[in-house]
Order: structure tokens, then C-alpha cells, then sequence
């Protein structure tokens, strides 16, 4: 676990109420999860956290932006955070989360904020409905430990918000992302796939399509092509320079054809 020095740690315990403001309704979830990175991001890299884009801008300074946060609220506070969101280019952070942050204040993308984790088909339901979950943890001082494989609940809530910016920021791959999710979560829910659930392997895989995997629909069904044939090809008992039974060829190429159709159409139009 990375030490942080005394003045950090504090800023990261005045989270869990943060969050219980946002529960009692002074602050929405953009603004919520908005400031969460900016307490987040100053603990961790100190005066080093951000810096201007344009020189004619104010360096960043961490005793103004943090007086700025506690005497502002409403219209006001999400106004400025979307200024600096805008103004900044911040230290360890690829440029997609801060526009998707921006993009969640404007209330331009479906972004809902969860203080759990959710699992992989709850993921992909949302995923068919338009959204994409952002998981903020406060409790102190579970955020400084693992959240599945990040190594702190930051790592984790910024991996959440690339994958936001990779589900929203092309209308098209959105379209496409949206139909293959719908396909694949109707497929499930008429049990086409329960067969292959007892495989462990395959499984595992299957989840990271269902909620980790925010691309093109066609590398995507590729993938689910991929993961079907090791599947066969282990039941077969068949090498990789080996050709799979009918049957088995038969099985995935009807599993691809009910996530085929609709993906590419809603990419291409």
C-alpha cells in the first residue's frame, strides 16, 4: 500500500462525509463522484496533482481549490469543477476520465454511481439499458485496500470512468456496444449460454465480455467466438491446429449469429 503523510490521509477520511452528504441529497452523484477525484487526486500527488494547459491560467493550488470546494455548492460549485476539469490536465490520470467526469456534470452520459460492486451481469443489464456504474468506495480505510484487481478504490473508480469514456464518447460504437449488450443479455436470459457456465475457464472469460470489455461489437464478437471454440476444443479433447466436430461448429456459429446482426447494423448506420 502507497504511505501517504498525515495531511493526505485526512483529506481521504473527510470522504465517507462527502458521501453522506450526496445521501442526504446536498450533493448529486456527478458532483459526488467529481469531487471524490479531486480530494483523491491531491492526496495522492500534493502539489504535484494537476497543472494548467494554458499559460495564461493559474497554476493549481491546493489550499485555494480546496477553500473553493468548502464555500461553494449547487450551480456554483458544479461550475467550477467543471472549469477545472476543463482548465487542468491532472498528474497519473489519462485525459478520458476527466472528460467523462465533465461529461456526467452536464448530465450528457448515463452514469450511475454505486457504493458497491456490481457484478458482471448486473453490469451488462445496465450496459443494455445505456449506462455504465462508476463504484465509489469511502469507507476508511477500506478505499486504500484492493478492489478486485486495482490496487485501491481510486485505481478502480478510474478504471470505471475510462470505461465510461470508451461505452459513451462515439455515438456510433455507442449504438453498436448497445446492441450487442442487448443481444447478449437476451441470449442469457433465454439460457442459450447455460451449458457452458459450469466451465470455469470459460466463465471467467465470459464475465470480463459482460462487463469489462467496451469496444467495437465486432472485436467483440470475436472474442465470444474465441472463448466458445477453447471451450469445444477443450471438451474435444482437439489441439489448436485441430478442426472442431460439426456439431460443436454448429453450436458457436448459431451462438454468433444472435449477436451478429444488430451490433454491426447500429455501428454502420
Amino acid at each position: 500500500m502507497e504511505s501517504l503523510n498525515d495531511e493526505s490521509q485526512e483529506l481521504l477520511t473527510r470522504l465517507p462525509g462527502t458521501a453522506s452528504r450526496r445521501r442526504a441529497g446536498e450533493l448529486d452523484d456527478a458532483v459526488f463522484a467529481t469531487l471524490y477525484f479531486f480530494y483523491w487526486q491531491i492526496a495522492r500527488h500534493g502539489a504535484r496533482f494537476a497543472s494548467r494547459k494554458c499559460k495564461r491560467d493559474p497554476r493549481p493550488d491546493i489550499g485555494a481549490c480546496l477553500a473553493d470546494i468548502a464555500s461553494t455548492d449547487g450551480d456554483t460549485l458544479r461550475g467550477l469543477l467543471l472549469a477545472w476539469l476543463d482548465r487542468y490536465q491532472f498528474h497519473g490520470v489519462i485525459a478520458n476520465v476527466p472528460v467523462a467526469l465533465a461529461q456526467w456534470l452536464r448530465g450528457a452520459w448515463r452514469l450511475a454511481l454505486r457504493e458497491d460492486i456490481p457484478d458482471p451481469r448486473e453490469v451488462l443489464r445496465m450496459q443494455a439499458h445505456g449506462m455504465r456504474p462508476v463504484t465509489v468506495l469511502t469507507a476508511w480505510p477500506r478505499l486504500r485496500q484492493p478492489v478486485l484487481n486495482k490496487p485501491d478504490a481510486f485505481a478502480f473508480f478510474l478504471h470505471d470512468l475510462e470505461h465510461a469514456y470508451k461505452f459513451f464518447h462515439s455515438p456510433a460504437l455507442h449504438a453498436g456496444q448497445l446492441a450487442f449488450f442487448a443481444a447478449l443479455d437476451r441470449a442469457i436470459d433465454r439460457g442459450e449460454f447455460a451449458s457452458y457456465f459450469g466451465d470455469t475457464e470459460f466463465s471467467g472469460k465470459f464475465h470480463y465480455l459482460m462487463s469489462d470489455m467496451n469496444t467495437h461489437p465486432e472485436h467483440s464478437r470475436q472474442y465470444l467466438r474465441a472463448i466458445l471454440v477453447e471451450f469445444h476444443r477443450r471438451r474435444e479433447r482437439k489441439r489448436t491446429a485441430e478442426a472442431l466436430n460439426q456439431t460443436s461448429e454448429r453450436a458457436i456459429t448459431n451462438l454468433i449469429r444472435v449477436v451478429e446482426i444488430p451490433a454491426l447494423l447500429a455501428v454502420r448506420a
